[in-house]
């Protein structure tokens, strides 16, 4: 009965979030969804599990969330699984409801974070320490760790800088640029873009037949593309650099790694080629909609759909309402954002560089889960990286596959990876997310003006020196130790 009360204490409390996030757009629902039988001890396990909705009016997610849920209850008789799923108007929604949850001791049994603070959470105690299960195998990894499941990349934006993990992805995101085929044509252009200045030359005959070549969101982090390209471009630029930086050639820049370029003054974002790519974002702003810093990510969809705007950046979870919406008349496909060249910058790879794979729909268990309920709890999440409910993820919701041996579907192949894949993603969130905030916010105030590129760059450096200067203390990293790295 105790028990009982609890929960319900825990949605009430939910439910209360959810009234005050009203404006914001919170909005969530519990299925309770009965497994039949009991378990071994003749006592069945009740799991409370949150998913977030990329989208709170799409039904298809919901009815995919349940079927998953379903098919687990079917093979494992004794548990029950209580759906709550939630939709959030924007990152910092989702941040302050994981933030009360986890303080407030009332989050769900598992539930959906993103890879950029589960790390935060695991250090203040507030999360399950699921390395240990990362290294064993489970009912779906086919005889090997779980960990062997996931692409090193993938892993080294998950791991922490102690080499913990504190979360689980259920499908990973790849970034493409979809396009309107119809407005294209009218255009005159046959091949889609694979260089910068192809790209500028597409969107300058865009422009002249009025319509806007590029939708681009940038009213706050959470709009995601100035962050995307920030990161891409910079990558390009800095790719011939990367034997300097992994120290251990492991083929990724790990934090440890970051910290000792940030410090020894390797990454300095005030020098070149770093400090190169905003002028090159600015000089693109020239193709977005006037008033693209107030532009946010939805509207930037409801511009494309209504052939407004020829093109929008989105991932590929994020392209499915665009996709299979009914309010579009016209055909659309995706491309990757196009590499810089030789003719943009002197240090520019030449080459296509992805942001794709990065981690999404990661799932944690809050430390306060009842001991008994604790190995259900891991083999569900584990259930979730399953080659089966990986496609059904897929086939459904357009989520790429976070494990290799899954199946992608036709409608996915625009979002294979075919560009080689970031080794330092300096911007990124899992690497100092104050600095991903910043270089948004600051960013902005760039674009517009506001402020001069010197400006921006001795601010947001500070930031990130500042960041790194707390992570060498926490890991009591010194030049002296090698930054704690093993060659």
């Amino acid at each position: 009965m105790k028990k009982e009360t609890r929960r319900n204490r825990a949605y009430s409390l939910v439910a209360a979030l959810c009234t005050a996030f009203l404006l914001n757009g919170c909005s969530g629902d519990q299925t309770p969804a009965q497994g039949t039988g009991k378990a071994g001890d003749g006592k069945p396990v009740e799991l409370n599990v949150m998913v977030m909705l990329e989208s709170s009016g799409d039904e298809a997610e919901r009815k995919s969330w349940q079927s998953i849920a379903n098919l687990y209850m079917e093979s494992h008789p004794g548990t029950n699984i209580n759906l709550l799923m939630q939709n959030f108007a924007g990152v910092e929604q989702h941040r302050t409801w994981v933030t009360t949850q986890l303080i407030g001791q009332t989050a769900p049994d598992i539930f959906t974070t993103r890879y950029i603070w589960d790390q935060e959470d695991l250090k203040k105690g507030l999360l399950v320490d699921l390395t240990p299960y990362y290294k064993k195998s489970n009912a779906y990894s086919g005889g090997q760790p779980w960990e062997k499941l996931f692409s090193p990349t993938i892993l080294q934006q998950l791991i922490g800088d102690d080499k913990t993990y504190a979360s689980i992805p259920n499908y990973v995101n790849s970034v493409r640029v979809l396009y309107n085929k119809d407005l294209f044509a009218k255009a005159g252009i046959a091949d889609v873009p694979k260089t910068w200045n192809e790209f500028m030359a597409v969107q300058e005959k865009l422009k002249n037949i009025n319509v806007v070549p590029f939708a681009f969101p940038n009213s706050k982090p959470g709009d995601y593309n100035y962050n995307w390209t920030v990161r891409i471009l910079t990558e390009e630029l800095i790719a011939g650099s990367y034997a300097k930086l992994d120290v251990d050639n492991s083929g990724v820049i790990e934090m440890n790694e970051y910290a000792r370029g940030v410090d020894q003054g390797i990454i300095d974002i005030e020098k070149s080629p770093y400090k190169d790519v905003f002028a090159i974002v600015k000089d693109w702003s020239k193709y977005w909609p006037k008033g693209y810093n107030g532009l946010d990510f939805e509207t930037a969809g409801d511009m494309f759909l209504q052939g407004k705007a020829a093109m929008v950046m989105r991932s590929s979870a994020q392209s499915k309402v665009l996709f299979e919406t009914s309010a579009r008349k016209f055909e659309i496909a995706a491309f990757p954002l196009p590499y810089l060249t030789k003719e943009n910058h002197p240090d520019a790879a030449g080459k296509l560089m992805e942001i794709g794979g990065v981690p999404a729909g990661n799932m944690a268990i809050p430390k306060t889960i009842a001991p008994e309920k604790m190995d259900k709890a891991i083999d569900f999440l584990a259930f979730t990286t399953s080659a089966k409910v990986q496609g059904l993820l897929a086939e459904n919701l357009y989520r790429t596959p976070v494990i290799g041996n899954a199946e992608l579907p036709d409608k996915l192949k625009g979002f294979q990876f075919v560009g080689d894949r970031m080794q330092l993603n300096i911007y990124a969130g899992e690497v100092d997310k104050n600095v991903t905030e910043n270089n948004q916010k600051l960013g902005q105030l760039y674009l517009e003006g506001t402020v001069t590129q010197e400006k921006l760059l001795g601010d947001l450096k500070k930031i990130m020196v500042d960041g790194v200067k707390k992570k060498m203390s926490e890991n009591q990293w010194t030049a002296e130790n090698n930054y704690g790295i093993k060659k």
